[in-house]
């Protein structure tokens, strides 16, 4: 990868309105995300779905299918999460999609749920999207020809990042909330994670979770981030940090060619609503979408964004329900 470019300028007064909603455009978002608010099983527990290990270089990496009986929905959602965070941070996201559409939740190598087989496995994020793709080869989804992958977070930086190096393919391709770098403060990347030993990594978990929630408001990522610290891997968690330290997608988003779809609509600590347009304006064919909520409905506007696009086939393009959240970014 080149030298990452410098950050964007500041926002701008077309980053402004493309962050803006009108009144009747939020209370037809709140409709629709009252629409989904269903309950559902825990989605990760046995019985509840179907646990599949796809075996990618040198680690297993783990999927969850779930298939309802009459999904209202005409094509799968293949789900990407965020960095190191455990399905139950998800649970919402599900519970929206739950017996209305096909779910391949697929979770990436430095989640506690892989099987590391090698001292020296590459942990990078180019490795991880070269696993996205032997993820969908292995699940025959190519074969199907018509599937939604959509990322959330860290899960849409690796998306992107395959996309740059030519290793992801998939009919549509929605990112919601794509992180253009690893969140983590940058003194814990350069100064403390290089040189930590492992065990190092894990007494510090309680200086981690004050440095990167520090007086967070928002409920829902506090609680997504105190999930994720409990139950880190610390080997996984610091090789795949060491990894991605000087990751930028800044800079390189314009050799994709591809038309991809960014969601935003809420804003916390750790999601910076400004880069999500700035984002779409550097992909070429990056098409921005803001549909406002609360950061409480966080996931289900996540599963909002991909029920859509599943309930379509990909000739259709964006669904008729998002057409007027669309926000001009040139």
């Amino acid at each position: 990868m080149s030298s990452p470019a410098a950050s964007p300028a500041p926002a701008d007064e077309l980053f402004v309105r493309a962050l803006t909603a009108t009144e009747a455009q939020a209370a037809r978002v709140e409709d629709m995300l009252q629409a989904l608010n269903s309950s559902a099983p825990a989605f990760w527990e046995p019985g509840a779905g179907e646990h599949l290990t796809v075996r990618v270089e040198d680690a297993e990496i783990r999927v969850i299918h779930i298939r309802p009986e009459r999904p209202e929905a005409v094509r799968p959602v293949v789900f990407v999460p965020g960095w190191g965070v455990v399905p139950a941070g998800f649970q919402a996201f599900y519970s929206a999609l739950h017996g209305k559409a096909e779910l391949y939740y697929l979770e990436t190598r430095e989640k506690a749920s892989s099987r590391i087989l090698s001292r020296q496995a590459d942990m990078s994020v180019s490795q991880s999207a070269r696993d996205i793709r032997e993820a969908i080869k292995a699940l025959g989804l190519f074969e199907r020809e018509d599937f939604v992958l959509v990322g959330s977070c860290w899960g849409s930086a690796i998306i992107l990042q395959g996309l740059i190096e030519g290793v992801i393919e998939a009919p549509t391709i929605v990112t919601v909330d794509p992180m253009h770098y690893l969140w983590f403060p940058k003194w814990i990347l350069r100064y403390v994670s290089p040189f930590a030993p492992v065990f190092v990594a894990q007494l510090l978990k309680p200086v981690f979770r004050r440095t990167l929630i520090g007086d967070m408001k928002e409920k829902t990522q506090k609680g997504r981030i105190d999930r994720f610290i409990d139950e880190a891997d610390p080997r996984k968690w610091k090789k795949s940090a060491d990894a991605a330290k000087d990751f930028e997608l800044y800079g390189h988003l314009g050799s994709v060619s591809r038309e991809i779809f960014v969601f935003n609509g809420t804003n916390d600590k750790v999601h910076d609503q400004r880069d999500y347009p700035r984002i779409a304006r550097e992909l070429p064919r990056g098409r921005f979408f803001y549909l406002e909520a609360d950061e409480s409905q966080r996931e289900r506007l996540m599963a909002l964004a991909a029920l859509e696009f599943a309930k379509v086939r990909r000739e259709a393009g964006v669904p008729p329900s998002l057409r007027e959240f669309e926000k001009a970014v040139r």
